[in-house]
C-alpha cells in the first residue's frame, strides 16, 4: 500500500498550493475558463475563511499562495473549488471525468525571505513559459490589478459606456452581491454582449469586482508595488518544496492553437475540442500542425489525445518525440 507523506502546515504562516492537470493536459483555453475559475475561488474563500495573497492560472496548472488558521480549511477549500470548477467545465461541454490530480502539492512558507521567493516564483510562471516578458503583462496572475483597475483596457466612465455594457456590469455586481460565482453560459453571454475595448473593460471590471487577491497582504512583503515588480524582473525566484513538472516549449503556442480552433475551425468555445471524437481530434491535430508551430506533445495536451495508446494518433508522431 502506498504511503502518503503527511502534509506540512505551520499555523499563522502562508502555504503555497500547486495543482496540476492529469497528464499535463490543458484545462484553461478561453477567457471564460479563467473568469469562471476566479469567481468560484473568490466566492469560496469567504466560506472557508481563507486569505488568497496570490494566484497564477496557467494552461495546465494553478498556483495559489494562501493563509488560513487550519490545514483542514485549506484542504476543504481546494477540494471544493476544484470539484465545483470541474463540474461546471464538464457540464458545459458534455464531458465526464477529472481534470486535475486529486492530490495537490503544498509547502508552508515561513518568514519574509521564503515568502518573497514564493511570490516571485508564482508571479513569474508566465514569464518562464514564454507568455510575456514581465509578470505584470500577464492578466491571469492578477498582479497588474494591484495598482490599476483597468490594466488591460482603456478606462471609460460608466456613463459613456454602451447600454449593453452597463447591463452586463449590473448583472455581475448583482451576482457578487448575492455571493454567487459566474457560470459558463452566463460568462459567455456577458462577454458576447460587448466587443472591443468594452469587452476587455468588462473582464477587468469582473476581476476587480470579485477581488480574488488580497493585495494589502501581498504588498506587506515589499515597500510598494514598484519594488515587487522590480524583484520579479530581477530574479526568477525559486521553489524547492514543490516538485513541479515542466514541459518543454513555450506556452504562447497554445494561444495560436486557440485562435485556429475558434477562428478557422469555428469551434466555440475552444475547450469543446476535448469532448469531440478521436477521429475529429486527429483531423484537428493536422490543422494545428499546419497553422501553428506546436509540437506533437503540445497538440496532444491541447486536444487531450493519448498518443501513446492510439494507433491512429501515432500517425502524427515524428522525430520530435
Amino acid at each position: 500500500m502506498r504511503k502518503y507523506r503527511k502534509r506540512r502546515f505551520v499555523q499563522g504562516e502562508c502555504m503555497h498550493v500547486y495543482q496540476r492537470s492529469i497528464d499535463g493536459v490543458n484545462v484553461f483555453y478561453d477567457d471564460e475558463d479563467y473568469i469562471v475559475f476566479l469567481s468560484i475561488v473568490s466566492v469560496l474563500k469567504k466560506v472557508y475563511n481563507v486569505v488568497v495573497l496570490e494566484v497564477c492560472i496557467m494552461r495546465n496548472h494553478v498556483h495559489l499562495l494562501l493563509a488560513a488558521e487550519r490545514l483542514e480549511d485549506i484542504s476543504a477549500f481546494v477540494r471544493h473549488y476544484t470539484s465545483l470548477f470541474v463540474t461546471e467545465s464538464n457540464h458545459d461541454i458534455g464531458r465526464r471525468g477529472p481534470l486535475f490530480h486529486k492530490s495537490f502539492g503544498s509547502a508552508p512558507k515561513k518568514g519574509s525571505k521564503m515568502m518573497r521567493s514564493a511570490i516571485v516564483y508564482i508571479g513569474n510562471n508566465p514569464v518562464e513559459k514564454g507568455m510575456c516578458e514581465e509578470a505584470r503583462q500577464y492578466r491571469w496572475n492578477f498582479l497588474a490589478y494591484a495598482d490599476s483597475m483597468t490594466p488591460f483596457s482603456k478606462y471609460v466612465s460608466l456613463k459613456k459606456c454602451s447600454h449593453k455594457f452597463q447591463v452586463a456590469l449590473a448583472e455581475v455586481m448583482d451576482m457578487l452581491k448575492r455571493n454567487c460565482f459566474l457560470s459558463y453560459p452566463q460568462t459567455r453571454r456577458l462577454l458576447q454582449s460587448v466587443c472591443g475595448n468594452e469587452r476587455e473593460l468588462l473582464i477587468d471590471s469582473i476581476i476587480c469586482a470579485y477581488k480574488l487577491c488580497d493585495y494589502e497582504c501581498l504588498l506587506s512583503y515589499y515597500d510598494n508595488v514598484a519594488e515587487m515588480f522590480f524583484a520579479m524582473k530581477s530574479t526568477s525566484g525559486s521553489e524547492y518544496d514543490i516538485k513541479e513538472r515542466f514541459y518543454s516549449g513555450s506556452d504562447a503556442v497554445y494561444d495560436d492553437m486557440v485562435r485556429v480552433v475558434t477562428d478557422k475551425l469555428m469551434i466555440v468555445p475552444a475547450r469543446a475540442v476535448i469532448a469531440v471524437s478521436v477521429d475529429d481530434k486527429i483531423e484537428i491535430a493536422h490543422q494545428l500542425r499546419r497553422y501553428t508551430s506546436a509540437s506533437i506533445n503540445q497538440i496532444s495536451r491541447f486536444l487531450h489525445l493519448d498518443i501513446s495508446r492510439s494507433a491512429e494518433c501515432n500517425k502524427l508522431v515524428d522525430k520530435e518525440l
